[in-house]
């Protein structure tokens, strides 16, 4: 059984973000970048609880911002599953892909990848509500389902879950960190950005919300490409037992 290696990961993770970056690089700004823009600019102003607040209050407005957000993020999503698999497509395959067969084959799995959000979703919440440790061991156990739909084609979904948990035994938890760590930090890069852009340009609406609602669109593109780099680099790891050269 391979046991997963950190360092190297991370090694290979650098060096899947540095391939094919002009390919991965157009998916991303049309999938990834460009719908998380036009929700950020157009999309509904939250609403701002009163002054002096009720909690009941408090949670009435979260209520109404989830539900008004909810058709937006929706469609942000399905931009994001067809992208990402994409993505991980060009990544993976063993053979020269262009964007458009990357992008089709990720549209035919499109089904199985909402499912796979339904199911890996309610399997996560009931792991949390478990006193979130075994949904923590849960996320290092189930991150490899997208890399295995991306190369191996599998349109079943309980098999990709399957093969996730299979692939990732004994080394769930390591997974787990790995993308805990990565995660703190570019949440903390984050912050910052979005503080610094936050002073310079201001926040409210004109200049401000189109500076900051850009900056944060592109900081989130560039958390969530590492991200997906992460998934590939542990799957490449895994299967292989070994790290192998990056598709060119």
């Amino acid at each position: 059984m391979a046991k997963f290696d950190m360092g190297a990961a991370w090694d290979d993770t650098v060096a899947l973000l540095k391939s094919h970056t002009t390919l991965t690089g157009t998916i991303a700004a049309v999938f990834l970048f460009l719908p998380s823009l036009a929700v950020a600019w157009f999309g509904p102003t939250p609403v701002e609880p009163p002054v002096g607040a009720t909690l009941d209050q408090v949670i009435a407005t979260v209520r109404e911002n989830v539900w008004q957000m909810l058709p937006y993020q929706v469609v942000v999503g399905l931009f994001a599953m067809v992208g990402t698999l994409a993505i991980l497509r060009l990544w993976l395959s063993r053979a020269a892909t262009s964007v458009g067969e990357a992008l089709s084959f990720a549209l035919r799995l499109l089904p199985t990848l909402i499912v796979l959000q339904i199911l890996v979703g309610i399997i996560l919440g009931f792991g949390f509500i478990l006193l979130i440790i075994p949904g923590c061991y849960l996320v290092g156990r189930l991150g490899l389902i997208s890399p295995i739909i991306s190369d191996r084609g599998v349109y079943n979904p309980l098999d990709a879950i399957a093969q996730s948990w299979a692939m990732t035994r004994g080394n769930g938890w390591a997974i787990f960190f790995f993308l805990f760590l990565v995660t703190v930090v570019l949440v903390i890069i984050l912050m910052i950005i979005t503080g610094v852009v936050g002073v310079i340009a201001g926040a409210g609406p004109g200049i401000g919300h189109i500076v900051s609602g850009f900056f944060e669109s592109a900081v989130g593109v560039v958390a969530t490409m590492v991200t997906i780099a992460i998934s590939a680099a542990a799957y490449r790891q895994l299967a292989t037992g070994a790290i192998p050269e990056v598709f060119d």
